[in-house]
């Protein structure tokens, strides 16, 4: 009776019951009658107490569900079977206590007090002879599956299941060397004014069980939250560099969010719709019209069980619109040529070059470095395009138009023809005749070995010869230009040659050169 968790006036006021029924059963005076209607009394206050407490839990509950049901409603419906069984349990024990008045004479209509509170016989009879109703086992069953119910619905919680087992224990006991069954232990040999503050006395502890239970479920509801005593609204952006006809894009949350409960996000003063937030994040969009840096903010609220709607401040955010803007420039000449592949640098401010994508006839390459083969392209022009992949919030790819730009397209120079690096002069007859026949571009971007297959000479006093697959003059030829007088010139013409990847140049200036 005076075990469970009780509060220490409970505990109190069971020890007085103790002595008293004691007494009791040493046929003590009336007056000890009256101590125990006034020990009625005082367990009936401490019962409405409880009730109110609980009343007070029960509206805290359904606070919590209407706030957060995701969070709350399961736990509100556990409580509200607490309640259910708890008020049927506490309904049967006030009948039980009517009755027993009624079968020993009724109530004082001036006082309304029972009549016979030293009354033994009735309330026996009521409770445990065998051929009266036995109501004593009938509430030993019902105190047994209210108390198993309970510890069912606290998912046999270690804690409340002592408790109850404690408070609602209805064991067999012994007296001496007798073993005496709950139903007499408790009600035998006592009059009415004993009995009817022990019954009140159990629907105390119905109420302290339910009480307790309440409590436990309550510590469910933000049971398994991370605590933290610091919530900072935050902005993650994909760039804060845009270009002009382009959309700003990012997320706003709270670095710590509730993923039962969608916020109230505010930005700029509008609130966003349901559909653009999802687990606690906002997806936030501006289109970037006007050039320059603009700066936004808001407010992030959301419900807290106990405080209500909480505004978490937006810091002001900038981002930052740029003209379209996208630098494509040859790495060695202004123009593009035919005939090699023409190296390229491609970037886009304020982006990852592993996320430009390049298009356009004949480029290739990646990450900023690009090669354009425009020699098999029949027109005077190519366009290059340049587009930027970026990511949603979402995991989707997009592709962003950057720009795009035009490019000539040419042949190769002339190229020079030369001996000993010039293409005129005066070399004695012996230099001429042991040269070896060069071509270069002069003056040209590219750095591009060439090296001459065939040509045609000129040796005055014999008609011009072709020599091929060499870039050396011939025996035969030698001594012709070892012969000529002084003031003679060697025209060495028709020059072809070949250079890197298998480039062919037919196009090399006329060496002419005169005798010393």
């Amino acid at each position: 009776m005076a075990g469970g968790k009780l509060s220490p006036r409970q505990k109190m006021i069971n020890m007085m019951y103790l002595v008293l029924t004691a007494m009791l059963a040493l046929n003590v005076s009336k007056d000890i009658l009256k101590a125990l209607t006034k020990l009625e009394d005082s367990l009936s206050q401490t019962i409405t107490t409880v009730e109110n407490k609980n009343s007070d839990v029960y509206k805290t509950f359904d606070n919590a569900a209407k706030d957060n049901p995701d969070k709350a409603l399961k736990w509100k419906d556990k409580a509200y079977e607490v309640k259910a069984v708890s008020d049927q349990l506490f309904a049967y024990i006030h009948d039980m206590k009517d009755s027993l008045v009624s079968v020993s004479g009724g109530y004082d209509e001036e006082t309304g007090a029972p009549k016979a509170l030293d009354a033994k016989s009735q309330p026996a009879a009521y409770l445990l002879t065998e051929q009266g109703p036995k109501k004593a086992t009938d509430l030993k069953g019902k105190l047994n599956n209210f108390r198993n119910e309970i510890i069912k619905i606290a998912d046999n919680d270690p804690a409340i299941k002592a408790s109850l087992e404690g408070a609602f224990n209805t064991a067999d006991e012994k007296e001496g060397d007798k073993e005496v069954s709950w139903e007499y232990a408790t009600f035998g040999e006592y009059p009415l004014g004993a009995i009817i503050p022990f019954l009140t006395d159990i629907q105390a502890r119905v109420r302290n069980a339910e009480s307790e239970v309440l409590s436990h479920l309550g510590s469910k509801i933000g049971e398994g939250e991370v605590s933290f005593n610091t919530v900072k609204a935050m902005v993650m952006a994909n760039t804060n560099y845009i270009t002009q006809g382009g959309t700003y894009e990012a997320d706003v949350f709270l670095a710590a969010y509730d993923d039962t409960q969608d916020p109230t996000i505010i930005i700029n003063g509008q609130t966003l719709s349901a559909e653009k937030i999802e687990n606690g994040k906002g997806k936030i969009s501006f289109p970037a019209n006007s050039v320059g840096e603009q700066t936004w903010g808001g407010k992030i609220i959301i419900k807290q069980i106990g405080k209500g709607d909480v505004e978490y401040e937006i810091p002001a955010t900038t981002y930052t619109v740029a003209p379209p803007s996208v630098v494509i420039s040859p790495s060695k000449m202004n123009v593009l040529y035919r005939g090699v592949p023409n190296p390229i640098e491609i970037g886009v401010p304020g982006v990852d070059p592993a996320k430009i994508r390049v298009s356009g006839q004949g480029v290739s390459g990646s990450n900023g470095n690009y090669m354009a083969n425009v020699t098999g392209i029949s027109g005077k022009e190519i366009s290059i395009t340049v587009s930027v992949e970026e990511t949603k919030p979402d995991g989707t790819k997009v592709m962003r138009n950057a720009g795009s730009k035009t490019f000539r397209i040419k042949g190769l120079p002339p190229a020079v023809g030369t001996i000993y690096k010039r293409s005129e002069g005066v070399f004695s007859a012996g230099a001429i005749a042991n040269s070896t026949i060069e071509a270069e571009f002069q003056d040209f971007a590219f750095d591009l070995d060439l090296v001459v297959t065939s040509y045609e000479i000129a040796i005055p006093g014999s008609p011009p010869e072709r020599v091929k697959n060499s870039n050396k003059i011939p025996s035969a030829l030698k001594a012709k230009i070892e012969r000529l007088r002084p003031g003679s010139t060697v025209t060495i013409r028709n020059i072809k040659a070949k250079g890197p990847n298998n480039l062919q140049v037919d196009r090399v200036g006329i060496i002419s050169v005169d005798v010393s």
